[in-house]
């Protein structure tokens, strides 16, 4: 089978089982603290709560009302062709469009989505389904535009649409369960609290109202149990905010402050697949797409060796709106000589600028507005150095002639060389080199991957997308270097070798097996996951004692994720996982057929049992064990919103509330955009 036959295989199935693993639950306990909502917090904390309820974190969502809704209702609008009729009535906004099924019906907006500087409007379809309606509202421009632009799908013969509460789901509302049922194939969508409110942050709180309620509890108990952000370590504080600030995919839901980011989610780096418009990083690896704040803070030197978190600048993240927070300003430099003291008492030495101009601030510098938003650029969070011979090599921009406008970066090189020779920013020049020969699978980058990959002062997130790219190299040195990064003590590391060794097929077979067959023990989820669908990937068959090995820890992983399917509320799921799993742990050649009433959508979430597998892996133990995986979970979980254990579960404090106008399903088609697709709004953490 070819590489690119493996790395089809590898992106297939890490979109599907990301998004339909469930968590491997602890037996109940009934102190196991739970979600109570922010109306709860607010009893106490009036003043914080009031704070958040004035900042952009608690609007991302919000129901119309004519405070919420910044859109003009008062007349039509027509956006790439199609005609929208706009209307509002006591207090209520309603949008007619024909681009659905080619006959005109109306919609009732129920919700906003976003303030800041895009705001969309979502409706409600049929069987539940919550979808964003193309027309979206430009906030600083006053302007309609198609939100197609925003998310740019793949040109096909049908008609895009945005399902929020499939591909969005986690971070505009708190405490979001889509509540999928696969036998009616319908959502009935509830949250807590909209927007991010304060468990979000601090983690499930009942057994902190506990403590203060009882007069026994003293004030230390009830501190014990909250997490307070600020006060635990840059790394997992950052967790936190990286949530939903992060381009990442699901690992298992769940995730609470405090909690493991990688027994959660799977960061999706650079080396990954690479759209041809919009992509995701810069060649050098930086993020080029917002809402990647986080993994640009986990790559920058303030991170790396001072121990920055989100909440050494944003320190007050109850008020997270940028332009109500004086410290944040371009002008201010306190934040950063708080730590840089040096560089602070000789500022101009240090600029080449004078103190009074825009060249001597900080964040200009350091923190241009590279990151493409929507429709707006954002501050690059990585904190970096400007290189300018990446904007004349590759077209990534730099903060000389992001404010030069009328210079060339030709000229902003040869300043820099002649203040800084061979500085610092060399790291970041040699990174987009390497990167873009590795992605083009040039041989002169591997042995400069190779050095990356082993450098310790590039930090994780860059070593882990030299390793990624070392996956593509079938080459002995490339194969050492990823056996090494398998134990290395990142996590992001050890799972981007164990995702590049499911395609690195060598005459090493037998050792790349035995380092993914250990990884199944990793203690962290995403890395467990990376290693089980390398060895589905691999589809070698095992043979003699060996392949017992190999069957044996293929099948023991495969049971964990049964178990923990058993442990949901799905029934029936529960009583087809155990049949199956007998099967497989027999070695029966075929597991039992597909669960009956499999969604039409399946498609969507993953492809149907072993159908990837086709032409691979025959009738290996690995490809058994993947065909089980899916045909359990595919359709059924997380991916659509399947009910969480009760570990888990939030009580309910807001049902959204609505009637759903619906559609004929046999007129004009249309496609909701899967996950690939529209990843960038899936992920966005605020419009």
């Amino acid at each position: 089978m070819s590489r690119d036959r493996f790395r089809v295989i590898a992106v297939s199935l890490s979109l599907t089982l990301a998004w339909s693993i469930r968590t491997l639950s602890q037996p109940d306990r009934p102190t196991e603290p739970t979600f109570v909502g922010a109306q709860v917090c607010a009893a106490c904390h009036r003043e914080i709560h009031a704070d958040w309820k004035g900042g952009r974190h608690s609007k991302m969502v919000q129901p119309a009302t004519p405070a919420s809704v910044l859109g003009d209702f008062s007349k039509d609008v027509t956006l790439k062709g199609n005609r929208y009729r706009l209307r509002a009535v006591n207090g209520e906004y309603f949008l007619s469009e024909s681009y659905l099924t080619g006959q005109e019906q109306e919609h009732r907006v129920e919700y906003t989505l976003g303030s800041r500087r895009i705001q969309h409007y979502l409706t409600t379809i049929e069987r539940g389904q919550m979808i964003v309606l193309p027309p979206s509202w430009d906030v600083q421009r006053h302007e309609w535009f198609d939100n197609m632009e925003i998310v740019r799908p793949d040109e096909n013969d049908q008609k895009p649409v945005q399902q929020w509460n499939k591909n969005c789901v986690g971070c505009h509302v708190s405490q979001q369960q889509n509540n999928y049922r696969p036998a009616t194939r319908t959502y009935a969508t509830e949250w807590t609290d909209f927007g991010t409110s304060c468990e979000r942050c601090h983690g499930p709180g009942s057994a902190h109202v506990q403590a203060y309620t009882h007069a026994e509890s003293g004030r230390a108990v009830g501190e014990r149990s909250i997490v307070r952000p600020t006060r635990l370590d840059p790394k997992t504080s950052s967790m936190i905010c990286a949530q939903c600030h992060s381009l990442r995919d699901i690992v298992a839901p769940g995730y609470t402050a405090g909690a493991d980011y990688y027994d959660y989610f799977q960061p999706v780096l650079e080396y990954g697949p690479r759209k041809a418009q919009d992509p995701t990083y810069w060649a050098d690896g930086r993020p080029r797409r917002f809402s990647n704040d986080a993994l640009g803070l986990w790559q920058s030197e303030c991170f790396l060796r001072g121990g920055a978190t989100c909440t050494s600048c944003h320190q007050n993240p109850h008020v997270p709106d940028v332009d109500r927070n004086a410290q944040l300003a371009p002008r201010s430099n306190a934040l950063c000589t708080k730590c840089h003291q040096d560089l602070g008492a000789r500022l101009t030495a240090h600029t080449r600028h004078r103190a009074d101009s825009p060249g001597s601030s900080c964040v200009e510098c350091h923190m241009p507005k590279t990151v493409m938003s929507i429709r707006a650029t954002m501050r690059d969070h990585t904190i970096g150095l400007p290189a300018p011979e990446n904007t004349v090599a590759f077209g990534i921009p730099n903060a000389c002639t992001e404010c030069h406008a009328d210079r060339q970066a030709a000229w902003a090189v040869g300043a820099l060389e002649k203040w800084w020779p061979r500085g610092r920013r060399t790291k970041l020049v040699n990174r987009a080199e390497t990167f873009t020969a590795a992605r083009a699978g040039r041989p002169d980058a591997l042995d400069r991957l190779v050095a990356i990959a082993a450098d310790d002062r590039e930090g994780p997130l860059v070593q882990a997308n030299a390793v990624g790219y070392l996956g593509r190299y079938p080459d002995a040195r490339a194969m050492t270097a990823l056996l090494t990064a398998a134990k290395a003590s990142h996590p992001i590391i050890r799972s981007a070798a164990l995702s590049s060794l499911g395609q690195h097929v060598t005459a090493e077979a037998a050792v790349a097996r035995s380092a993914l067959l250990a990884a199944l023990s990793d203690p962290r989820r995403a890395v467990r996951m990376s290693a089980m669908v390398s060895l589905i990937n691999r589809g070698e068959p095992a043979r003699g004692r060996r392949g017992r090995a190999a069957r044996s820890g293929t099948h023991r992983a495969a049971r964990r994720q049964v178990r923990s399917c058993g442990r949901c509320a799905a029934d029936q799921l529960r009583a087809r996982a155990r049949p199956a799993v007998a099967e497989v742990s027999a070695g029966a050649r075929t597991p039992r057929p597909a669960a009956r009433g499999r969604s039409a959508n399946a498609a969507e979430a993953g492809p149907a049992g072993g159908s990837v597998l086709q032409g691979g892996a025959g009738t290996a133990q690995a490809a058994r064990a993947a065909t089980l995986i899916f045909r359990v979970h595919c359709a059924t979980h997380f991916y659509f919103g399947a009910t969480p254990s009760p570990r888990t579960r939030a009580p309910t404090r807001r049902t959204p509330s609505f009637t759903s106008t619906g559609f004929d399903p046999t007129g004009t088609r249309y496609s909701i955009i899967s996950s690939e697709v529209s990843r960038s709004a899936r992920r966005s953490s605020a419009a």
